[in-house]
């Protein structure tokens, strides 16, 4: 394995993607310590967040390390064991070496045995992005085609949804699968993004977070058509003159940051721990407890002992009514 793998130096880091800090700070813990980390890193959320925008990320940083990057787009392939393989070997550069006569069984061990052999060299990553679409395929590539890969391979799995209870629950995966959930921006990533654009204008940089609730394809939307003369917001809701008056005054600064009407009754809030905020403002996300828990670094049974005090404080029995409290 490359030496230089290894010694990734603060000075060496690739620039980040705003907004995306803490992702990207985890992936350079799997480049770090690539043998002890799990299999499969999970990333997932809503159309338009930027999945893809931060697998392509990861895959600079890892090509830069000299690690083999092979990145699969489900999008660009039929949803076949064959094709798959295929394309494995494609990204490797040696699907000319096959006879045109090879039977499907044959290429799909020919890209297992590959991707075998780059791994025993060094670092292999396996990219798959659009996961959703290879449902038909999922039984498969659990079952069959990863285990078969002995030596270490992390693959990286992109799509709206998070891996099934088929792996989650699976022994032999359950252990072995870190999950990264994708939200929208927070406002200061919306601020930095727009800064960079050269939009600085408070008024105006705080209308775009709120039309756009900070999701990433809607602001490229938005610089789009802003850089063709036109504004275009793509299925935004007109929030009329409903602003928060402090973001007009508060000068961009964190402090002043504009919060989400649950964030800012959680953090009003003077029962509650500050952990507990941290949880309660997360659980108001959508994110389960095992998001969370990997969000905070913390157990997933520290979270549910966390979410027990917070429903006994704030009074609910189960999220959706702690949500309805706190919008009350």
């Amino acid at each position: 394995m490359n030496s230089t793998f290894h010694e990734y130096e603060d000075s060496e880091r690739l620039p980040r993607l705003l907004g995306r800090e803490w992702e990207s700070e985890i992936f350079s813990v799997y480049l770090k310590h690539y043998s002890n980390m799990e299999r499969i890193l999970n990333i997932y959320g809503s159309a338009g967040v930027g999945k893809s925008a931060l697998a392509e990320e990861f895959q600079k940083q890892a090509t830069r390390l000299g690690a083999t990057v092979i990145a699969i787009d489900a999008a660009k392939i039929r949803t076949v064991p064959e094709d798959f393989s295929r394309q494995v070997l494609f990204q490797l550069d040696l699907l000319d070496s096959l006879s045109s006569l090879s039977d499907p069984d044959f290429i799909i061990r020919a890209s297992i045995d590959a991707i075998q052999k780059r791994s025993k060299l060094g670092p292999a990553f396996l990219f798959i992005d659009t996961y959703e679409l290879l449902e038909p395929m999922d039984d498969w590539f659990r079952d069959f085609y990863i285990p078969q890969i002995k030596d270490r391979c992390l693959c990286v799995i992109s799509g709206r949804n998070p891996l099934s209870s088929q792996w989650t629950e699976s022994p032999f995966w359950k252990r072995s699968i870190y999950r990264m959930p994708l939200t929208n921006l927070d406002f200061n990533s919306v601020v930095a993004y727009l800064r960079t654009c050269g939009i600085v204008e408070p008024e105006q940089i705080y209308r775009i977070w709120k039309q756009t609730d900070g999701l990433p394809l809607m602001l490229a939307s938005w610089l789009s058509g802003h850089n063709n003369g036109e504004v275009v917001f793509p299925s935004l809701r007109d929030d009329g003159d409903q602003r928060h008056p402090e973001a007009i005054t508060f000068g961009l600064t964190p402090e002043k940051m504009p919060m989400t009407k649950p964030e800012a009754a959680i953090y009003a809030r003077t029962d509650l721990t500050h952990r507990e905020k941290e949880v309660a403002a997360l659980a108001a996300e959508g994110l389960t407890n095992r998001d969370i828990a990997s969000r905070l670094f913390l157990s997933e049974v520290t979270i549910k002992k966390h979410m027990r005090s917070i429903f006994q404080k704030v009074g609910a029995s189960n999220r959706t009514q702690l949500l309805k409290l706190l919008m009350d």
